[in-house]
């Protein structure tokens, strides 16, 4: 049974540019392939539930309620780009 389920819904999607490690592509084409949906969803749903397990970040969002990624910001070791972020228009 996998963990991932296919989607139900479509949310609006932007570009984001980023490397990952041959076996983890890999393993991630795989898994896709496997659940019959594509590369792109399983990174989002992974990202999603990862992220959802974390619960100082969890905090931090509810403290910081107007933070966006559009802003940028230099804490952390994120870069000025946003780690290679762009929007899609």
């Amino acid at each position: 049974m996998p963990l991932i389920k296919p989607r139900t819904n479509r949310v609006k999607s932007v570009r984001h540019i980023s490397r990952l490690q041959e076996p983890t592509r890999d393993a991630l084409v795989l898994y896709a392939r496997f659940i019959g949906d594509t590369a792109d969803y399983v990174l989002n749903q992974l990202i999603d539930t990862t992220i959802a397990k974390d619960r100082d970040f969890v905090a931090w969002r509810t403290e910081h309620p107007n933070e966006t990624a559009a802003k940028p910001h230099r804490g952390h070791g994120a870069s000025s780009t946003a780690a290679g972020a762009e929007t899609q228009h």
